[in-house]
């Protein structure tokens, strides 16, 4: 109830101040220099993912695809950089200031992936789509890829889950770049006809004007939201990162 109640009125919230407010976290996580500060955000970005979904199935994929990352940056900041040996004399050169370093880079990549997730929650996917398509010069011409991402997305998908049983029914390396140019060639077969439908039925029902809207421009909500990105950034500053 409280869940229901807390989302309902952040979305009465002006598009513009949600997108100050995802500003006012993402921000943080991409500069802070601290292992702390970037930990507490990645573990506040996933409370509000498990506010937003309702689940913790967004949050359990992205560790799995962190760890591809995560765990290399660890062992080659601390293997290779210079620094104090944390167990001299055996042969395994492992360094204070290498593991420092890694922690800090991987607490922040995984706080700014986490915070992504949180900041294009915080807009529905027209109220994203109408107000990249304001952005002037190029916002327009971009629009079409964005729209085509979706249906391209569910074909693709399809595709590498046919390749996948494939490759688990062989199981013979050498297949794989034969596997993989295929899923290459079936993408760029698909975007065509995609295309083409996009064409076809060109929605005119996206508000262009989404991001500039002036209703709930000052309402309370807005004004609460646009107030925490606000204060958010104001406090990393004043803090120093």
């Amino acid at each position: 109830m409280i869940k229901s109640v807390l989302l309902s009125r952040l979305y009465l919230a002006h598009p513009v101040a949600r997108l100050l407010a995802g500003m006012g976290l993402l921000i943080p996580a991409i500069l802070s220099h601290s292992v702390f500060v970037t930990l507490f955000l990645a573990l506040a970005g996933a409370s509000l993912i498990r506010l937003f979904d309702g689940s913790w199935l967004a949050i359990h994929r992205l560790v799995r695809m962190l760890g591809w990352f995560v765990i290399p940056i660890l062992l080659l900041h601390a293997l290779l950089s210079p620094g104090q040996l944390i167990f001299p004399g055996t042969g395994f050169p492992v360094t204070r200031e290498g593991l420092w370093h890694g922690g800090l880079l991987s607490s922040r990549l995984a706080a700014i992936f986490i915070m992504a997730l949180v900041w294009f929650r915080l807009c529905s996917h027209s109220e994203w789509l109408g107000m990249i398509a304001s952005v002037p010069l190029f916002g327009r011409k971009l629009l079409p890829y964005l729209l085509m991402m979706r249906p391209l997305h569910a074909e693709i998908r399809m595709r590498l889950q046919l390749i996948h049983r494939q490759y688990r029914l062989r199981r013979r390396w050498r297949d794989v770049p034969d596997l993989l140019l295929s899923a290459c060639q079936h993408a760029l077969s698909t975007a065509a006809p995609v295309a083409r439908v996009l064409w076809l039925r060109w929605p005119e029902s996206i508000d262009f004007n989404a991001g500039h809207d002036a209703k709930g421009l000052f309402n309370i909500e807005t004004m609460a939201v646009a107030g925490f990105g606000l204060s958010t950034l104001l406090i990393f500053v004043i803090a120093g990162g």
